[in-house]
């Protein structure tokens, strides 16, 4: 399908036409970044996502108090380059320092109990995406709550999964030097665990985001995003947990899409993904170290399902009877990541966070490649960093009809020893392709400035054409219109990029995966 015909039924290509707004980004003089030692203004939301016309909570603390503050809510994506649409502004509301997180000794777990400061109901006109809440208390700090709203009942072209697990699984809130707790000994802090070391084998969705609130998303996936949606592509949006509560939904849309860094699965979100593959959906991992852990998830205190993400990472430490189900890597439970992705985490590489290695063209034959210029060897600058991905042998490959390394790229890792990084696709026996990009940085060969490649961009255009038929939406060719008009959504703000969202990204301090 052509770029007249998807902008005609697009609901993202008429939500891109709508007014943007720069307000969305936090930081901008005169206004400061919260941090967790003091938590000027911090917030966490009483899901990962919503359902459009259903209602979400927000729970926020300030300090000092009291002290008023204000929420505004904005959708991420294009909007003519501005990166984000303000919905709704709240304010000015009551805030009151909502104390301290209690923490299990034994397992690190905190949750933090605090009352709703605010329900948010969700329009029903209010399109799928990426949604922040950007908190502002009277002493101009700021800080975000981040959440998805979906949209069940339309069958887009493509369904993006946000990895929530991965940013909980990392967030050591509160980063504060003392007793922050995260599923790493390197970023934990204060008395050890039952692991013997500082880190947790419980963490839980009530509470913050370290730093910004945002988890790992301005990192990776704000790239992955705005290249989607300024190319009209017909994307909605949900999180990980949202695959774990229903895998089903995955068979609702052609490509399921996941990017940046997304290591944590429970079971069922593996199932479904295989299952989802069998019935014919393509699957694109525009990451890598994906599919490493696995987790189970249990209810917050208050007995919320899916609140708790729990991952021992030791056979010995875990209690759980059902071998299938103890939270080690999977490739020990015999479900090797390359039997779904194609390839699979090997090892760290020892390059500066901000150098990278090349991505190196292998097989540029293959028809991702068409119309990009490449030729075998070519090199892309700095794509992959810092984590490599490789086709293990003696290890279970996927069934496949074919299956093509697209790439690779030899590196030393952290340890001295020497690996190589490779990306990959096959076409599964059952019809559908899967990419794995080997990288955490495909994003920013889209969108990044200082990294975007044209050639990148292409093969990009050329996966997803194979596996939805549709090329991207130009200007000339969005002519959809909104449903709903400007006014509706609220009024619209004015910002200059902070470099401190960038700062707010993960701090990897992972010295190796066992």
């Amino acid at each position: 399908m052509g770029g007249d015909a998807a902008a005609a039924e697009n609901i993202v290509v008429a939500e891109n036409q709508l007014a943007g707004s720069e307000g969305w980004k936090i930081g901008v003089s005169p206004y400061m970044i919260a941090d967790d030692k003091s938590q000027q203004i911090k917030g966490y939301a009483s899901a990962t996502s919503v359902n459009r016309g259903q209602s979400i909570r927000f729970f926020v603390t300030v300090n000092p108090a009291p002290q008023t503050y204000s929420i505004d809510i904005y959708r991420i994506g294009w909007y003519g380059g501005k990166g984000g649409r303000h919905k709704r502004h709240v304010g000015s509301l009551a805030g009151k320092n909502q104390g301290t997180c209690p923490m299990n000794s034994s397992t690190g777990l905190r949750e933090c109990r605090w009352s709703t400061s605010y329900t948010l109901a969700v329009p029903s006109w209010w399109t799928s995406g990426i949604y922040v809440a950007k908190l502002t208390n009277a002493n101009k700090y700021q800080n975000y709550i981040i959440f998805v709203v979906r949209d069940d009942a339309r069958a887009s072209k493509i369904l993006y999964q946000q990895p929530v697990l991965n940013y909980q699984a990392y967030n050591n809130f509160p980063d504060n030097g003392i007793d922050g707790k995260s599923l790493y000994p390197g970023p934990s802090q204060g008395a050890n665990t039952i692991t013997g070391t500082q880190r947790a084998v419980k963490v839980s969705f009530d509470r913050p985001y370290r730093g910004p609130g945002a988890g790992e998303f301005f990192a990776w996936e704000v790239h992955t995003v705005h290249w989607l949606e300024r190319s009209g592509y017909d994307v909605s949006y949900s999180t990980s947990i949202d695959t774990h509560a229903a895998p089903w939904r995955m068979k609702n849309h052609k490509v399921w899409l996941t990017s940046g860094h997304d290591e944590y699965w429970s079971k069922r979100m593996y199932d479904g993904a295989r299952a989802a593959r069998g019935q014919g959906i393509h699957l694109m991992f525009w990451g890598t170290n994906d599919l490493y852990w696995q987790v189970r998830m249990e209810p917050n205190s208050a007995g919320v399902a899916n609140r708790t993400v729990v991952c021992y990472k030791d056979k010995a430490l875990d209690p759980h009877s059902d071998p299938s189900l103890q939270t080690i890597r999977w490739r020990d439970l015999g479900r090797p990541e390359q039997e779904t992705i194609g390839i699979m985490f090997t090892g760290i590489m020892k390059v500066a966070i901000d150098g990278g290695k090349p991505y190196t063209v292998r097989n540029a034959w293959h028809w991702a490649y068409a119309g990009t210029g490449f030729v075998a060897g070519d090199q892309v600058e700095h794509l992959l960093c810092p984590e490599g991905d490789r086709l293990v042998a003696g290890l279970a490959k996927p069934a496949y009809k074919s299956y093509t390394k697209l790439s690779e790229t030899a590196y030393t890792t952290t340890t001295g020893r020497s690996d190589v990084a490779q990306s990959s696709i096959y076409q599964s026996t059952s019809g559908a392709w899967v990419f794995a990009s080997g990288t955490w940085r495909w994003s920013w060969g889209l969108d990044r400035p200082g990294y975007i490649d044209a050639r990148i961009q292409k093969t990009t255009v050329n996966l997803l054409y194979r596996t939805t038929g549709t090329m991207p939406v130009t200007s000339s060719t969005a002519s959809a219109t909104s449903t709903k008009s400007a006014a509706q959504d609220g009024p619209t703000g004015a910002g200059i990029y902070s470099q401190s969202i960038d700062a707010g990204g993960p701090l990897f301090a992972e010295p190796d995966h066992d």
